[in-house]
């Protein structure tokens, strides 16, 4: 039964497709997308009640959605509670979960706090980004985390002091929670100097990653020592297609829908890439995106 609190939240055979950067995907069973932390965890006492797998669903920057859809109950932090940015004391900065990064790149810079720089042109929600520790070679968002408060699927509160994360290379201790509120300690600098460098590093990116096309960022890990982009460069797939699926011929660690792609033409595209990797280099790239 439908609590009344969280009844005008739930959705039923809701499409995904316009959530997701790569603008592919089906249906979700039922889709939700809670406005505070007390709704949230009536939803997910809702799913579990009714038994329902929970998927939790950022910005669909790093997420590719099965033509199919997702069985279940697919939960979406995007409003109220969750969309926040705040300054809080000279180099303090607190935002939910569900907040954009790229709103929050450019805030920080207004507010004339460095350390986020590196983070320009980076698409998705903040609670994304600290999961998987996003980030390039100018730094990653996990060093400037001072604290987050987190929810386990089971509607369990959880806060972890800096100390208590572990952050790696896309990777982060918190991978297995939905992140509700971060608080990040950047720097007071110059304004001028902060805007400047944000403007060369997008520059330098734009120039080699298509970041106006719809796709879903990286595809895959860099091997250690390695660049993914780099080897399906050298196997011959740099611009391969299948369908509107393309490998971007910017960078090759990207794939774009140039059109009408499907999940499945962009799976298929995977596939063959880790395949021809493999077969020629002996080496088996893992998938940086996550495949619903």
């Amino acid at each position: 039964m439908v609590r009344a609190s969280i009844k005008d939240a739930l959705r039923y055979e809701h499409p995904l497709m316009q959530y997701t950067s790569f603008r592919v995907g089906g249906r979700a069973d039922v889709f939700a997308e809670p406005s505070n932390i007390l709704q949230l965890q009536e939803v997910l006492r809702y799913g579990k009640d009714e038994g329902l797998d929970i998927s939790v669903l950022g910005k669909g920057c790093n997420t590719l959605i099965s033509d199919r859809g997702v069985r279940g109950l697919v939960v979406r932090l995007s409003g109220g509670f969750f969309n926040r940015v705040e300054r809080r004391g000279p180099g303090i900065v607190v935002s939910g979960g569900g907040a954009s990064l790229p709103r929050l790149v450019r805030r920080a810079a207004r507010w004339g706090l460095e350390g986020l720089e590196p983070l320009v042109g980076v698409p998705g929600s903040l609670g994304g980004a600290v999961a998987m520790n996003a980030g390039g070679k100018y730094g990653a968002v996990g060093s400037h985390v001072r604290s987050v408060t987190a929810i386990g699927y089971d509607g369990e509160l959880h806060y972890y002091e800096k100390d208590g994360i572990d952050f790696g290379y896309r990777s982060s201790s918190l991978s297995n929670l939905i992140i509700l509120e971060v608080e990040l300690e950047l720097k007071r600098g110059d304004r001028g100097a902060i805007s400047r460098r944000m403007s060369g590093i997008f520059q330098e990116k734009n120039m080699t990653q298509p970041l106006a096309s719809k796709s879903a960022g990286c595809v895959f890990k860099n091997p250690k020592g390695l660049s993914a982009g780099a080897l399906i460069d050298k196997v011959g797939l740099k611009s391969a297609r299948v369908g509107d699926a393309v490998v971007s011929c910017k960078h090759a660690n990207f794939i774009v829908n140039v059109g009408s792609a499907t999940a499945s033409q962009i799976l298929e595209l995977i596939y063959r890439i880790k395949d021809e990797v493999k077969k020629q280099f002996g080496l088996m790239l893992d998938t940086e995106i996550k495949v619903w």
